[in-house]
C-alpha cells in the first residue's frame, strides 16, 4: 500500500516537472509571444498607436497605423527625400545618402539635435526599399550600419534598432495607409525610461508632420514611385 502511494506521488511529481519543462521549451521556441504589439492610444485624427517591450535594456518600440490623404508616390517621395526630411522630422539637423549599395539599398547619415543638456546624436543606417507591386505596396526598412563612408564626429552615435514604413495605396490610389514602427537607442547616459517617454509621441508627430508635408505644392514627385501604382518594374 505504501509503495503504491509513493509511486503515485513520484508519478505526479514527474508529471509536473515534464509539464514545466514543456512550457519552458515552448516559451524559448516562440519568444515573440512574450512581447507582442499592445494597443496604447487612439487619436481623434485616426492614428492607432501600439507599443511593444523589447529585450534591449528596457527600451519600448512604438508603432502607428494611419492614413495620409495623398497618393503613395508622393508620400514615398517625402520619406525618401533626405533634403526635405528636416521639414517633417523633429530635431533633424541634417540627412544625406552616403552611397548606394544597389538599386534598392543605400547608406544614410542623420544628425539629430538634442535638448541643451544632452550631447547631440548621429545615426548611420542601411535603408532597404522593397516593393510588392501586386499589392501596390512598398516598404522602407532602416537598420543601423557600420560603414566606412560615415563621417567621424564628436556626437554620440546612436543605434536604429528598427524603423519601418509600410506604405499601401488605398482609395483608388488617392490615399496611403502607413504602418510605421520605430525602436532606437540614443546611447549615452540617457535612462531608458526617459527615452521611452519621448518616443511614445513619435507615431503622432510622424503622421501629423507627414500629413502637413504632403500638402505643400512644391514637391517634385520621384517618377520611379509611380511605377508602383502601374505595377511596373522599379529600376533606378
Amino acid at each position: 500500500m505504501g509503495s503504491g502511494i509513493g509511486n503515485k506521488i513520484l508519478a505526479q511529481h514527474l508529471e509536473r516537472v515534464i509539464g514545466l519543462s514543456f512550457a519552458l521549451l515552448t516559451l524559448l521556441a516562440f519568444p515573440g509571444h512574450a512581447s507582442e504589439w499592445l494597443p496604447f492610444d487612439n487619436t481623434d485624427d485616426g492614428i492607432e498607436i501600439f507599443r511593444k517591450e523589447e529585450n534591449a535594456g528596457g527600451l519600448i518600440a512604438f508603432r502607428g497605423i494611419g492614413v495620409v490623404e495623398a497618393p503613395l508616390p508622393l508620400v514615398a517621395t517625402v520619406i525618401f527625400d533626405t533634403d526635405r526630411r528636416r521639414e517633417w522630422v523633429e530635431g533633424l539637423v541634417g540627412s544625406r545618402i552616403l552611397r548606394w549599395e544597389d538599386r534598392d539599398n543605400f547608406i544614410e547619415y542623420d544628425h539629430i539635435e538634442m535638448p541643451f543638456f544632452m550631447s547631440e546624436r548621429d545615426f548611420v543606417s542601411k535603408i532597404k526599399m522593397s516593393f510588392d507591386l501586386s499589392k501596390k505596396q512598398m516598404v522602407f526598412q532602416y537598420r543601423s550600419a557600420d560603414d566606412p563612408t560615415a563621417p567621424r564626429t564628436d556626437y554620440i552615435r546612436g543605434e536604429v534598432v528598427d524603423m519601418t514604413f509600410i506604405l499601401s495605396s488605398i482609395d483608388n490610389d488617392r490615399a496611403t495607409r502607413i504602418d510605421a514602427a520605430f525602436l532606437a537607442d540614443p546611447k549615452g547616459w540617457i535612462p531608458k525610461w526617459l527615452v521611452n517617454y519621448f518616443l511614445e509621441d513619435w507615431p503622432k508627430k510622424t503622421f501629423r508632420n507627414l500629413r502637413k508635408e504632403v500638402l505643400k505644392p512644391d514637391i517634385p514627385v520621384d517618377a520611379h514611385f509611380y511605377k508602383i501604382l502601374r505595377r511596373e518594374t522599379i529600376d533606378r
